[in-house]
């Protein structure tokens, strides 16, 4: 099973995350408890303790559970897409097009709880782990090609791509700016800072 497949997980566990995802909806980051998870789910505060964890660590597993299935559809929609440059662009701009769609990374990224998810994100290997995967065939190729700058390890550059993609999903820019805007300006701030000259030279 890939990383980016969804993880098998208990049963019970399962219906735990659907009433911590309908609750983080519905009262948000901030506001949400455990005590609301639990009555959503029918279920002891000491049932979703012993299952999940805290509050921090139910907002982490539902988060993990939509990027695992954003990621799957990001894979399904880069197929398309041969080079790594391609990958990274289109994959970053996938990201910003539908994680504001998502059930639970929309809500986490709404601008009144941006900062909070920024921490969870960029402390959680599991998430940057998922953010990898998409990547790792296609970096992986283009290294044994010479297409990456010898010095670029792909956990530290998905941690900085998503450092990117938080920013610009906290604050979007120009109104006026067009998806091919992005598409251009990724191309030539981003893409020289990964590929090695020649191929960034071809990205452009």
């Amino acid at each position: 099973m890939s990383a980016t497949s969804p993880q098998p997980r208990p049963g019970e566990i399962e219906p735990l995350l659907d009433a911590a995802e309908a609750c983080l909806q519905r009262f948000g980051l901030a506001k949400m408890t455990v005590e609301d998870v639990a009555q959503a789910a029918g279920v002891s505060r000491a049932t979703v303790y012993r299952q999940v964890g805290n509050r921090d660590a139910l907002v982490l597993a539902v988060a993990v559970r939509d990027a695992e299935r954003t990621a799957a559809e990001a894979v399904a929609e880069l197929r398309g897409f041969d080079s790594i440059g391609d990958w990274i662009v289109e994959g970053l701009l996938f990201c910003l097009r539908e994680i504001p769609r998502r059930p639970v990374l929309g809500a986490l990224v709404a601008p009144r709880e941006v900062g909070a998810a920024s921490r969870m994100v960029l402390t959680s290997s599991r998430l940057i782990e998922i953010g990898s995967s998409v990547l790792r065939p296609i970096f992986e190729r283009a290294r044994a090609d010479g297409l990456l700058r010898a010095d670029v390890e792909l956990d530290a550059f998905m941690e900085w791509i998503l450092r990117i993609l938080l920013s610009y999903l906290a604050a979007p820019g120009p109104e006026d700016r067009t998806e091919a805007d992005m598409r251009r300006l990724l191309r030539q701030m981003l893409l020289p800072a990964v590929l090695a000259s020649s191929a960034s030279s071809q990205s452009a």
